[in-house]
């Protein structure tokens, strides 16, 4: 039976990709283009989860490597947008420089490892590292515990900061999701990432468009203000 949720995630990642993108180019903010890229490797691990499917195309090892390359550091760049929206440049930056110096050594070795093609049976969310060596799968948390940290802790911030902010709740429980399906996945149960992945995606898309009608209200008020 075919799955259609990472098919689902895979449209809204894109459209969300879009939409921040736009933002970088009017605005130039650093988080919009770390956002950006965290959300086109977000579409394309989707789009392969869906497409790995036995039903469809099914897997093969080459794009197996691709998927897994993208998941985790992806995950870890939507918390370094946060950092960055959030502290500026400083911690930032260092999250940014930590992320490259991980990922050197996990892309090498995921691309010269042997895959176990036995597993390669059903689609990627399903298989989800379970054709890695273990030398592979110990970085990927390196990537999805601090990433996720940042991301929800970042949005759970913001919330305290400004209750009347209330799509940062969407945000950070939109966060959650995802990594509470990668969790449950790590040991040994893939049943809800697909779902998860789909709420938390919808859930972080509909506190983003939330965030850009309040940004537009609030910069609204102030033209008037300036103008009395």
């Amino acid at each position: 039976m075919i799955d259609y949720f990472p098919l689902v995630t895979s449209i809204i990642s894109a459209t969300f990709a879009v939409l921040v993108g736009m933002q970088y180019l009017q605005r130039r903010k650093k988080h919009q283009l770390i956002w950006t890229i965290a959300l086109l490797m977000f579409f394309l691990t989707s789009l392969l989860g869906f497409t790995s499917q036995p039903e469809i195309m099914g897997a093969n090892v080459l794009l197996y490597k691709l998927y897994y390359v993208l998941a985790a550091p992806m995950v870890a760049l939507l918390g370094a947008g946060t950092l960055y929206l959030l502290t500026h440049k400083p911690l930032g930056k260092f999250f940014i420089v930590y992320i490259i110096i991980a990922f050197i050594p996990f892309a090498a070795l995921v691309f010269m490892s042997s895959i176990d093609s036995n597993e390669l049976t059903e689609g990627f969310e399903k298989i989800g590292g379970a054709a890695m060596p273990s030398n592979v799968r110990i970085f990927s948390p390196l990537f999805t515990i601090p990433g996720s940290i940042f991301l929800i802790g970042g949005a759970l911030y913001s919330f305290w900061l400004g209750r009347t902010r209330n799509y940062n709740l969407l945000i950070a429980i939109g966060g959650v999701f995802p990594f509470l399906g990668g969790t449950i996945q790590r040991f040994g149960d893939p049943t809800f990432l697909s779902i998860f992945h789909t709420i938390g995606t919808l859930l972080l898309f509909i506190g983003f468009v939330l965030s850009r009608e309040y940004v537009g209200k609030r910069t609204k008020q102030r033209r008037e203000e300036v103008k009395r």
